[in-house]
């Protein structure tokens, strides 16, 4: 494998708590109730947002506003257990690393950089629509000069594996992000990993 390419939110960091907190915010609820997270848990964020009747129509505005106000929680943000590792492991073994995300440019780079990251990472692609990661995918595999039968995708929601599928490019969904494993098994992605560490095994196999 030549090149992986990281989503970020679900993937590599683990900002669940951020974004469940922050949507409740904007529907009005102060301080969300355990069982009301534990229903949360698992969900996308658009899944989130209906979950908690917030209107269809705002989202855009609301993905933008949640970007913003993040910058200023990033440092309270901290990569999944074990990734940091797969990371590093990955870029010694010679694979070229690189982001693609509908989080803000910023943000990702205050976040790898407070984690001693972005050494290892050749590009992010950032701000990207939460229908254009298709798009994002395969502009940067031109720009790069990524054989895309080379490259693979690292995802945890739907979109991500719909996205890498369209373009006929490999993916791999991990569950400990904002998805169900079943949502993600039933969407066939080539692997469906359920710790970081098991990532470096996978990636040996394909």
């Amino acid at each position: 494998m030549s090149a992986i390419i990281f989503d970020f939110d679900g993937t590599i960091a683990d900002s669940f708590d951020y974004v469940a907190d922050f949507l409740a915010g904007e529907v009005g609820i102060e301080q969300l109730t355990i069982e009301q997270r534990n229903q949360l848990r698992h969900k996308s964020m658009t899944a989130m947002t209906r979950y908690l009747n917030y209107p269809k129509w705002k989202l855009p505005s609301l993905y933008f506003r949640g970007r913003k106000a993040m910058s200023s929680e990033i440092i309270t943000i901290q990569p999944y257990s074990g990734i940091p590792d797969v990371i590093r492991k990955l870029h010694s073994e010679g694979h070229e690393l690189f982001i693609v995300t509908s989080n803000s440019l910023n943000n990702v780079h205050e976040f790898l950089h407070q984690h001693n990251l972005h050494i290892y990472f050749l590009k992010v692609v950032a701000s990207v629509s939460i229908f254009g990661k298709a798009g994002a995918l395969r502009k940067l595999l031109k720009e790069q000069n990524l054989p895309i039968e080379d490259s693979l995708y690292i995802g945890d929601e739907l979109r991500d594996i719909q996205a890498a599928k369209s373009i006929k490019l490999g993916v791999v969904a991990v569950t400990w992000g904002f998805a169900q494993i079943k949502e993600l098994q039933a969407a066939k992605p080539l692997r469906v990993v359920n710790k970081p560490e098991d990532l470096i095994k996978i990636l040996e196999e394909l």
